[in-house]
């Protein structure tokens, strides 16, 4: 059984890193977030909703691995870099499913954009070839 001073260690050490590795997220993330969305208030909208998420995820998860001991390890020291390594490899977890959920929803908007380009490209020069037809034909603008 561990001591609170130990517990408040891996906390506030878990917290600490959480809350860098938070703000790192949400300032690198910004410029990826503008590209997903063309209006740049819906980008900082979505990047603190993401931002309060991963904290909530990362701080609700560090709580609960304060307490959790998956490895039998003795000494402070151990049982703390072991919890705290537990923090670690969620924090990456979380960052790579996030990237991965921005990457579809960038990939799905641009595939969006694209048709929409297409189709508007198709439908002008659609719109072209009628126009050369009618007057080819001696359509209305021929004056017969």
């Amino acid at each position: 059984m561990l001591d609170t001073p130990t517990y408040l260690l891996i906390v506030v050490v878990g917290g600490l890193i959480t809350l860098v590795v938070g703000q790192i997220l949400m300032r690198s993330g910004i410029g990826f977030l503008r590209d997903v969305f063309d209006d740049d208030e819906a980008a900082v909208s979505a990047n603190r909703l993401l931002g309060v998420l991963f904290h909530l995820v990362a701080l609700g998860f560090l709580a609960l691995i304060s307490t959790y001991r998956p490895f039998d390890v003795e000494g402070r020291v151990q049982i703390v870099v072991t919890q705290l390594g537990g923090v670690l490899l969620l924090l990456g977890v979380l960052h790579g499913l996030a990237l991965l959920l921005l990457a579809r929803i960038r990939s799905k908007r641009r595939n969006e954009s694209l048709e929409s380009a297409m189709t508007s490209q198709y439908e002008q020069q659609r719109r072209a070839r009628q126009s050369r037809q009618q007057v080819i034909e001696g359509g209305p603008s021929s004056g017969n």
